[in-house]
Order: structure tokens, then sequence, then C-alpha cells
């Protein structure tokens, strides 16, 4: 029995690394500081771009830098992200031409800052936090609560957090200068002087809930759940729609939006040295859409400073019942969309993460380093790859109680 629970301890921890869960720390007072460094490249590519009515081309290059600082001392710990995207979109700049010219550049910066707090003898943790979002045609500011919970054996852990974000969808407040008072929704340009959208506003309220249980040294088992609401402008009002009769109009859905996303989780240590990490998950909203993916994870430990992670992922998706192709969709509904994103699709990614965890760390060395490649590729020809680089620094000032 003892043995159990050594190895029950050991699944536990590294599920809890894999996850960003706070670590148990009972024979340390924590008190450590630490940086993490991220750069993602993602380039895209495609033939059905929205903007142009589900046609032409998705061309779009993202760089995206980001920088988290995270402090814990005794059983608090606070946290502050700041990142950037700096993104070149071929299709953004259709917007005001039907021609593609110079690619487009925008920029989003998104912040998050969070506190956090162990109780009940670290079984017990609570979370909350702010973030915010900007660009050019989007602010949005969200706010966050969850707490995670240990059963007395250390067997089970439950989750439950609750995620609100409220955004502003109109365009200006970075042209010509910075934090500018918003203007205006932006159309495409054959489509202003009218008023498409009387609503500007969206608002989106998330409940997250988990369940994840040790069943033995090698099999540990996960249920978790989403139900999402979104309310307000939930059309992209910059998205043309060629309908059958030939005119343009602007993309026209709903103003609300239910959600709901089961996923069943396995994670099953085969071997000493491997790690299996199986999922499948189901989607539904009423949109009408439907999906479906199943999503394997194999880390394989080579020594105790290199790990090979490759990982893929299946989806299958059911369209949207308010989707139709370029100029098919009927004039006489209320409602229509040409973004394949909402289309009837089948898609798969592959990827690998290459870990390195350097031996003999000493306060303020490096404590991880991560580099990571995806390719994902979707049935309507969609195509991107994402190539990513992870670097922690950790300044450990720990002492034994």
């Amino acid at each position: 029995m003892k043995k159990r629970y050594i190895l029950a301890g050991a699944l536990a921890f590294y599920l809890s690394w894999m996850k960003g869960q706070p670590e148990e720390e009972n024979a340390f007072n924590v008190n450590e500081s630490e940086i993490e460094l991220v750069y993602n490249q993602y380039v895209q590519d495609g033939d059905n771009s929205a903007v142009t009515g589900g046609i032409g081309t998705e061309r779009l290059t993202v760089y995206g830098p980001s920088f988290r600082f995270n402090r814990k001392f005794g059983s608090n710990e606070i946290s502050f992200q700041l990142g950037s995207d700096v993104i070149s979109s071929a299709s953004t700049d259709n917007i005001d031409s039907k021609i593609s010219s110079a690619s487009r550049l925008d920029t989003r910066t998104y912040t998050e800052i969070s506190y956090g707090k162990a109780l009940d003898d670290n079984r017990l943790f609570v979370k909350g936090g702010l973030s915010t979002s900007i660009e050019s045609d989007y602010f949005s500011f969200g706010k966050f609560l969850g707490v995670t919970a240990e059963s007395e054996n250390k067997m089970s852990t439950y989750s439950a957090s609750l995620q609100i974000f409220n955004d502003d969808l109109r365009w200006g407040r970075l042209e010509g200068g910075l934090f500018r008072a918003p203007e205006f929704l932006i159309y495409p340009q054959e489509l202003r002087g009218i008023d498409w959208h009387e609503e500007y506003k969206r608002d989106t309220y998330n409940l997250n809930l988990g369940l994840t249980r040790i069943l033995n040294e090698k099999n540990t088992v996960g249920a978790f759940a989403l139900v999402s609401l979104q309310k307000g402008l939930l059309s992209t009002p910059f998205h043309r729609v060629f309908l059958e009769n030939g005119s343009i109009v602007v993309e026209q859905l709903p103003d609300t939006r239910l959600k709901g996303a089961i996923t069943l989780r396995w994670n099953n240590f085969a071997w000493g040295n491997i790690i299996i990490r199986n999922s499948i998950n189901n989607y539904l909203d009423d949109f009408g859409i439907y999906g479906i993916s199943l999503e394997n994870e194999t880390a394989i430990k080579l020594d105790a400073r290199w790990t090979f992670i490759p990982n893929f992922r299946y989806y299958h998706q059911q369209a949207s019942k308010y989707f139709a192709p370029y100029r098919q969709s009927d004039p006489d509904n209320e409602f229509y969309t040409s973004d394949y994103d909402l289309s009837n699709f089948n898609s798969y990614s592959l990827g690998l993460r290459i870990g390195h965890i350097p031996l003999n760390k000493k306060s303020g060395d490096l404590r991880s380093f991560t580099l990571s490649y995806n390719f994902y590729g979707r049935s309507n020809n969609l195509a991107s790859h994402t190539l990513s680089l992870n670097i922690t620094v950790q300044r450990d000032y720990n002492r034994r109680r």
C-alpha cells in the first residue's frame, strides 16, 4: 500500500506540472520567483476567407512574444503576464479592397494579473484575477475565479472556475494615437453608410468543472465540463456574405449563443519512461455545430534531462445551420455566414515538443527549455505551422521548516 501512494504521489506531481496547477509543498515553506519567456510564430494559408465571402486568401502570419512573472511566498502566489501578437494578414487588407494589396499589420496586446492562495494544508487552492486584450477593432476585459480541491486521501482532485469577458468591438482605439476613444464598427468598404448592427458589445460567461481521479500507480482518469453563454454582437462586422441573388451583405448571426463541451481523459504510465495522455472531447452549441475530437500525447523521457512529447489530434465538425458557401446563402434567411470556421470539416494536427530540464540547478538557473512544432491541416485546404520556444528561469529561496 505504501508503494501505491508513493507512485500515486509521483503521478499527481506530474499531472500538476503538465496542467500548471500548484504543486504540494509540505516539506518546504515556498519562497520562489519564476520568469517565463515565450515566443510563438504562426503561419497560415488557405482559400476560404470570410472577409471576402468564403473565397480568397487566408494568408496570415503572427509573431507572438510574451513574458510571465510568477512569485510564490508561503501559501500565496501572484502572477503577471504581458504579451503581444503582431499580425500580418492579407485577408484583413481586403476589408478595404476586393483586390489584395500589401498585407495589413495589426497588433494585439494582452495582460493578465492573478493572485492565488493555498488553504487547508495545501488541499485547497483559490485563485482569481483580471485580464485585458486590446487591438484596433477590439477591447476585452476579463475576470476569473477558480478553486481546486484535493480529497483527504489525495487520490481525487476537484476544480471549478468562472470566467467573464466583456468585449467592445468598435474600431479606432489604436488609430492615430494610443488609447483613443473607439469610434464605430468597421464594415467592408462597399457596405459602409448603413448601420448593419445596433449592438457593439459582447459578453461571455464560461463555467468550467473538473474531476481527476488516481485509480492506481499507472492510471489516472479525468472528466471535465464546460458551459458557455455569449450575448451581444456575435457576428464579425467586416465579414462579407454573397447571397444567391448576387447581392452582398454583412454577416448576420443570432445575439445569443449557448455552448457546451465534455472532455474525458485517461493518463497512463505505460513504462517507467513513457507516459501516455489520451482524451476525447465532445462539443455542441445552439448554432447547430457538433464537434468531436480524439487526442493523444505521449511523453518519452530519454533521460533525466530530455523529454520528447509527440502529439496527434483529429477533429470532426458538423456545420452550423447558418453557414453557406460563396453565393449560396438564401436572401430570405434571417441569419447567414460564409465563415468556414463554422462549416463542415475534418482536421488533424501533428506536433512534437522537446523539453530539457538541466541537472544540478542552482538559484537563478535555467529551470526548463521547451521547443515545439505543430502542423495543422483542414479538409477545406486550410493549413498552418506553429513554432514555439519556452524558456523558464527560477530563483529559489526555499528553506526547510
